[in-house]
Order: C-alpha cells, then structure tokens, then sequence
C-alpha cells in the first residue's frame, strides 16, 4: 500500500511544503516546530490543506472526512478518559463496525505490559496511555496508523517498537510515526527529515 501525498499548508508564519511517496513502515524525524504534527493531521483529514492532495492506496482521500480516510492519528493525548482498558481497546473497532475477537486480546496482551483491563484509563501512566492508545487503533484495523511523537515515553522501546511493527505487518497496516529521537529511524523502511516544513529523504 502507497502512502502519497503533497501538502501545502499556511498557518500563520509557519508553511508546510512537503511530498511523500512511501509504503511500509515511514519514520519522519525533525526538531519541534519543524512541521512533523501538521503534516500528519493534515494526512490524517484535521486539517484542510491550502493545495496539493493525499492518497492511499492511489484512492484519492483529499476531499473525504477523517474517519472515511481509513487512516488514524495518536498523539500522546490520544485517549478517551473514563473508560476501562477494556471498552478502550475496542472502542475504535465498534465505531469503525468491524467485528473483532476479544481473544485478539490475548495475542497482543505483552503490548500492554501488565496493564490491567479493569484499569480506567486516565489513571495510567503517559507511557501506558500510549501503549492503550496504540492498541485501540491496531484493533480498529485501518489502512494506516499515523504516530505522532507517541513512542517516546514507553518503557522498553526497542520491544515495543519491534512488536507494534510485526503486529501490524501481519494485519497489513501502514505506519508512518514522527520522532526527534533519529535512532528510531532503525524501526523504519523509509527515513525522512522534516526541515522548515519541508521533506527531505534519508533513505
């Protein structure tokens, strides 16, 4: 699956100019303020973009609202507070009316690492929250899973990364995550710097 896209953005002083053309597993690192969030709600259908387009797949998605994109966004604040592990994890599945197999559950269960289903959400750790959040979108099964700056604060990283990847491989989904942390590219099939709301490919 084809991730393409080119992005033409103005937010006050600040203006996105960025193409991408990948598949597979995408990391984008850069500096904060360099254009990496707007670029991935711009993707995702958040934001209207001044120019350009974004397609999956080579279906055209540009015009087609964010929960008809088959794509998903986390960002460190990416939970649904009151709710129980549980209901969390398959709230994205509900709402996207896929049928899922609460034994999924248990195949992935190490992504969640001791984390009680019975735990209400917002009483979790920022790195725990994320693992949730992480999860729920796997469930929900979309085309692509876009991360922003949503790896940094789980513990074992390496294992999460890793784990999440093979997960969703298997399961077919596409992900592009940002990071300021350049030793994450490792995780990556593609490597790209954003630089004053510019692309720059790597590898």
């Amino acid at each position: 699956m084809t991730i393409e896209a080119k992005v033409v953005k103005k937010l006050g002083n600040f203006y996105l100019n960025a193409q991408i053309k990948e598949q597979g597993i995408v990391c984008i690192t850069g500096k904060n303020g360099s254009g990496k969030t707007t670029f991935l709600r711009s993707l995702a259908g958040f934001l209207n973009i001044d120019e350009g387009y974004v397609k999956i797949n080579n279906v055209d998605v540009t015009k087609l609202s964010p929960e008809k994109r088959g794509t998903v966004i986390i960002t460190p604040d990416s939970y649904i507070p009151g709710l129980k592990v549980k209901s969390h994890l398959v709230w994205g599945a509900k709402i996207r009316k896929i049928k899922y197999d609460i034994n999924e559950l248990e195949k992935y269960k190490d992504l969640l690492d001791g984390i009680s289903l019975d735990e209400k959400v917002d009483k979790l750790s920022l790195g725990q929250r994320e693992r949730v959040s992480i999860l729920t979108a796997i469930l929900a099964k979309p085309k692509v899973i876009l991360i922003d700056e949503a790896f940094s604060n789980i513990n074992d990283k390496e294992y999460f990364v890793e784990r999440t990847i093979e997960i969703m491989r298997k399961n077919s989904i596409e992900l592009i995550f940002t990071t300021q942390d350049i030793n994450d590219s490792q995780f990556a099939n593609s490597h790209l710097r954003m630089e004053d709301g510019k692309l720059l490919k790597i590898f």
